[in-house]
């Protein structure tokens, strides 16, 4: 692991919350966008008040979305083979007040259980992994499974808080595990304000007068049965001679390999374009005329009916509509706000773009991008770890 010099801060006083704010030190076994957006909102909220660190194993922020560093006083790499040890350094020099880990997978939260000893380890379940029917890496066998839902209640029931991505996700963890619902908070995958585009490119579909459809994110042809294995899907899409172009995500769990590429190449209505950087990457998608939120619901229906992916917050925050089948937590979130459609098969989606009125459409989505972001709901956040500080 690296030598690093670390700031070291007292609880200081919120000028906004007027309660104190701790040290954060945010843990995850690969940086995503989820962990990355709360630092900018605390960043933006609390300003100096707050101090952020990030240990992790996987991917730089800026290899996988081109910034995010800046917004912590420190980023680790732990060693992967004398995790406790890193964790020990860690906590020795930096000194938190909070430890914020992120699944998934939970290794990452149990070391922090064992080793953090008074430090409160709040658990940010953002996968369900013990309704992962497909595995979560390619070589996941039923061994590997059970161990993950064996560490999956570990985590759960001995962290001392837990925040879920989702509502649907609270209510599956505090049915299936001994939980404190006092200690527990949904907190959304909300869109960044602060890298939400403000200009947009012209639409593609203005100049070709043909529908152009976008998905941004995991892609996988490796993981059997994985519900980001979209090619069929995609197929299905362009045989109804609509667009569907692919930003896929640089992910070495799902392992975005050149399977969609090689589709692309033999299809004209599925393009597979390079990876980009994020702030890029939501400007780019403005020139398309709806975002996809559809997966392969195969083996894994009952982590889709929980799960609200970043995706579709990221493609309202570029003035987007979403497009999805009926998995349950989405399509709820999609009607509450009227910024989408759902259909039940790619062969009502014809029919469905037909009959829809999509300036009315568009205005939802205008009309909600701003409301549905981290920034807006980020002191519900500051509130939950002040909470933590006092029990």
């Amino acid at each position: 692991m690296q030598s690093l010099e670390y700031r070291r801060l007292a609880p200081s006083t919120c000028s906004k919350t007027k309660r104190a704010v701790p040290r954060i030190l945010f843990l995850e076994p690969q940086p995503c966008i989820r962990a990355l957006k709360y630092a900018i909102a605390l960043r933006r909220y609390l300003g100096n008040d707050v101090s952020l660190c990030f240990g992790r194993f996987g991917h730089s922020l800026s290899k996988l979305y081109g910034f995010g560093e800046e917004y912590f006083d420190q980023t680790i790499r732990l060693d992967a083979e004398k995790i406790s040890d890193s964790m020990r350094r860690i906590i020795n020099k930096y000194k938190p007040h909070i430890i914020h880990s992120h699944n998934a997978p939970n290794i990452l939260t149990l070391t922090a259980i064992d080793v953090a000893e008074e430090i409160p380890v709040i658990h940010d379940v953002h996968e369900v992994l013990s309704v992962h029917n497909s595995g979560f890496f390619r070589d996941d066998d039923e061994v590997k499974l059970a161990r993950y839902r064996d560490e999956e209640r570990r985590a759960c029931e001995e962290s001392d808080g837990r925040i879920y991505a989702t509502d649907g996700i609270k209510k599956y963890v505090q049915q299936q595990y001994n939980v404190d619902a006092q200690n527990d908070i949904a907190f959304y995958n909300y869109a960044s304000k602060s890298v939400m585009p403000q200009h947009f490119k012209k639409k593609l579909s203005n100049k070709d007068k043909e529908i152009h459809i976008v998905y941004i994110g995991c892609v996988t042809s490796v993981v059997k049965g994985s519900h980001y294995d979209l090619r069929e899907i995609f197929r299905r899409i362009a045989d109804h001679k609509i667009h569907i172009h692919i930003y896929p995500t640089s992910n070495h769990i799902t392992k975005s390999n050149e399977t969609y590429r090689k589709l692309a190449e033999c299809n004209r209505f599925i393009h597979c374009h390079d990876t980009l950087g994020y702030k890029n990457l939501l400007y780019e998608i403005t020139q398309y005329d709806f975002g996809w939120a559809g997966f392969n619901g195969a083996k894994n229906g009952e982590h889709l009916d929980i799960a609200l992916p970043n995706k579709v917050l990221e493609y309202v925050s570029s003035d987007l509509p979403v497009i999805a089948f009926p998995h349950k937590t989405i399509q709820r979130f999609i009607e509450k706000y009227g910024i989408g459609l759902i259909i039940k098969d790619v062969d009502e989606l014809p029919e469905t773009l037909r009959n829809v009125n999509i300036s009315e459409l568009e205005g939802h989505v205008m009309r909600s991008r701003h409301k549905l972001t981290v920034e807006s709901k980020i002191p519900k956040l500051v509130d939950f770890y002040n909470k933590m500080m006092e029990n």
